[in-house]
């Protein structure tokens, strides 16, 4: 990927090597759309199992009043999945800033990997409603979770 939007180049997201934390996703009867396929929607749900278990395994160091609003989701969608079967989701941050993060993942059924996210989400002050800055401490989980 490009520099573009602010972000810096990223690894190669298709690369399950690059990832250390992973969630396993069931592949359901009813993610599956009229062609026999899993749909689209559905591999949004897994990139989103994957980024809430990656967040609450650092958000051990999350301030209380603060909660993670996502701002910006990109899904490459690379190949086809079917039911049943399993799907592996790898996450991992890819840039720390003030308030928000970029994370990058990568679905895999088997060995294929059939799609690669980007998410931009924020930390935000649930009293102001408004942007709180990445305490040291939940910087430093994330980092280590890179």
């Amino acid at each position: 990927m490009s520099a573009d939007h602010g972000e810096q180049p990223s690894p190669d997201l298709t690369d399950a090597g690059g990832y250390a934390f992973w969630t396993r996703e069931k592949i359901r009867f009813q993610d599956v759309d009229r062609f026999g396929h899993v749909n689209n929607v559905a591999f949004t749900v897994y990139a989103e199992s994957g980024r809430i278990e990656f967040l609450e395994r650092a958000a051990g160091v999350l301030p209380a009043a603060t909660q993670w609003v996502i701002a910006r989701l990109l899904v490459d969608f690379r190949a086809q999945a079917f039911y049943p079967g399993e799907v592996r989701v790898g996450t991992r941050t890819l840039n720390l800033g003030r308030s928000s993060l970029t994370l990058g993942q990568g679905l895999f059924s088997g060995e294929r990997c059939i799609a690669t996210a980007r998410a931009v989400v924020v930390l935000i002050d649930s009293g102001r409603g408004a942007s709180a800055a990445l305490p040291p401490a939940l910087r430093s989980a994330l980092s280590a979770l890179a």
